[in-house]
């Protein structure tokens, strides 16, 4: 039963008036917290409603006095369970547990038992407190900094909102500060107001239903694990059903890494929640959805690009987090070092030409082109990006997007983007002969145009050109840069400690001690800050093959990758691996990390 259903109760038992229930309303920032604010405006006494709640549910009520230990609490009911349910244990033995909640309105007895820890036979009692005392407990049977890492959930006596849909609007590309880094999890929350609608006429499937995933413990949750993501600096949040539940886990600086995850008898519901949020077909389950959610945080707008797969025991959620203003759009603060940084400077102020970047996914090529366009961005030139899907909108950019189902590929808005009088062009990803063909002409016929290829480095994407179909006299003129690039994970600035290699490591990288004297190296420890993993922050490293005079007439001959390369680097090309160990020679990254990223280690 949701709180406005308790409302209009409260009305008809005569407790509270019709105007008083209004004013609760507009006051609250949506249904889920109106009995906070009924308390809180002294609408009701708090004592009141605890009564009528407990009368409404066939419950007792009762006073929080002495508690246990919060070690003891903690062993029994989680820190996120507690704070999701508002419940916290008050009395517990080998018999019995007794539970004090805030509305039982938000869980029936089943709900809770199969999500706190006791033992099958222990009966389980629950009873009613007031708000009030349920917040105190709270605080004092699960202190902040005690919760092994994780984050309490917000509530509505902390007058959380939801997620919210805004308007899509143009994003300023200015710099902002990272809420995520100064806001936990409630604040954030508290930022967000619901305006999600649901179509009822969607019907509801066996396993999911628009009510369930209306529930306000469901609508909490999920609030939570997306304002979570944003405070630990997250790129996508992956939500994972198995046979006993879900497993959550976020990805940050690359790594995918496991969080607390939500009770079992939330499975169900909270991947609904998510595909009401994204506006999906909540009946369909054997297809792969796409969908989007917006969220605004502190007048910031955060987009979340997300995807549902049917898979063995649900649908696999994936949600990728695009936060504008965590896109850095200065290049000196991407990792650049000063030759690769004159040499990109160069070649993206030529009035033609092509520029290619190449790298796994999540290297960081969307961020290196976006920062690119808008360092060489001039109201006096038309700019157009071809993208799929558009990541980040830019001012006075036209940004085409593809659709496929009507068969707007790249090659096909490309040909139709060239009538338009632009002059610099981005192609998301050059796939097959005829997106490449279509690319090249543009490069050289006055335009400069950025793209993507999927090579492992930057001398054999000459070789992946040719391979697709383009005549080598056409790569070797329309050719200006490619840009081999990754992601190396930067160590904590907090907990990093100074160490000396030793010869094990040495030769687990294949220097000699000779080739790194005088450098400054550090390991990583791990501490609150970093999330115990060591790393805070990604740094790139970027390959960079200038096409010169010399490189053209061996791609003119069709010379092999490694011919190529040797070319380059005899012409002041410096490898990934080059790039690598001088990163980690100055203290910025780990031995692990140069073995990751140039060994293919893990």
């Amino acid at each position: 039963m949701d709180a406005r259903r308790l409302g209009a109760i409260l009305v008809a038992e005569g407790l509270i008036s019709e105007e008083q229930l209004d004013q609760a309303v507009r006051s609250s920032v949506n249904g889920d917290n109106l009995l906070a604010a009924l308390v809180k405006h002294e609408i009701i006494e708090e004592t009141t409603l605890a009564n009528f709640l407990a009368h409404q549910f066939g419950l007792e009520t009762a006073e929080i006095g002495q508690t246990m230990q919060p070690a003891q609490a903690r062993q029994i009911i989680p820190p996120e369970t507690a704070y999701l349910y508002r419940i916290v244990p008050i009395k517990a033995d080998q018999q019995s547990i007794l539970i004090a909640m805030e509305n039982p309105g938000e869980a029936d007895h089943d709900t809770i038992r199969s999500a706190i820890r006791i033992p099958p036979k222990t009966r389980m009692k629950l009873v009613v407190a007031p708000l009030s005392q349920i917040a105190t407990t709270l605080k004092t049977l699960y202190p902040e900094g005690e919760t092994g890492g994780s984050v309490r959930l917000a509530s509505s006596a902390d007058g959380f909102g939801e997620i919210t849909t805004v308007d899509t609007a143009r994003i300023k590309a200015d710099s902002q500060p990272d809420v995520s880094e100064t806001l936990d999890p409630n604040e954030l929350i508290a930022q967000m107001g619901e305006t999600v609608e649901v179509d009822s006429g969607t019907g509801e499937a066996e396993e999911y239903s628009v009510d369930a995933a209306n529930e306000a413990p469901v609508k909490r949750m999920c609030n939570y694990l997306i304002a979570d993501a944003l405070k630990r600096r997250a790129s996508d949040i992956h939500i994972n059903p198995t046979a006993r539940g879900l497993v959550i886990r976020f990805r940050i600086d690359g790594t995918l890494q496991v969080m607390p995850s939500p009770p079992p008898s939330m499975k169900r519901s909270v991947i609904a929640r998510y595909k009401v949020m994204s506006n999906m077909n909540i009946t369909e389950r054997r297809k792969p959805q796409d969908g989007r959610i917006k969220i605004k945080v502190h007048e910031k707008t955060i987009d979340l690009r997300v995807s549902a797969i049917p898979q063995m025991d649900g649908e696999n959620i994936v949600m990728r987090i695009l936060d504008q203003s965590s896109l850095q759009f200065d290049l000196t603060k991407l990792g650049f070092e000063k030759q690769e940084s004159d040499l990109y400077y160069e070649a993206i102020r030529s009035p033609y030409g092509m520029i290619l970047h190449t790298g796994p996914t999540g290297s960081g090529k969307t961020t290196t082109l976006y920062s690119a366009l808008s360092a060489i961005f001039d109201p006096k030139k038309s700019f157009v990006t071809l993208e799929d899907p558009v990541e980040y909108e830019m001012a006075n950019v036209v940004q085409v997007q593809m659709d496929h189902d009507v068969g707007l590929d790249f090659a096909t808005a490309l040909r139709s983007a060239m009538r338009q009088d632009p002059n610099i062009l981005m192609v998301g990803e050059i796939r097959d002969k005829e997106t490449a063909k279509t690319a090249i002409s543009a490069a050289l016929t006055g335009h400069l145009l950025f793209s993507t290829l999927h090579t492992n480095d930057a001398p054999s994407t000459i070789a992946r050109l040719i391979d697709i179909g383009i005549e080598p006299a056409y790569v070797g003129t329309a050719v200006r840069l490619i840009v081999a690039q990754r992601l190396m994970k930067r160590v904590c600035s907090d907990c990093k400690q100074p160490y000396t290699p030793t010869e094990a490591d040495l030769k687990r990288i294949e220097v000699t001690p000779e080739s790194i004297q005088g450098g400054t190296f550090v390991k990583s420890i791990g501490c609150p800050r970093c999330n115990m993993t060591g790393y805070k922050g990604r740094i790139g490293i970027y390959e960079m093959m200038r096409n010169t005079l010399e490189l053209q007439e061996q791609i003119f001959e069709s010379a092999d990758t490694q011919t190529i390369r040797k070319v380059a680097e005899s012409q002041g090309m410096r490898s990934l691996r080059s790039l690598a160990l001088e990163k980690w020679t100055s203290g910025m990254t780990t031995i692990e990390e140069v073995q990751r990223v140039t060994m293919g280690g893990d």
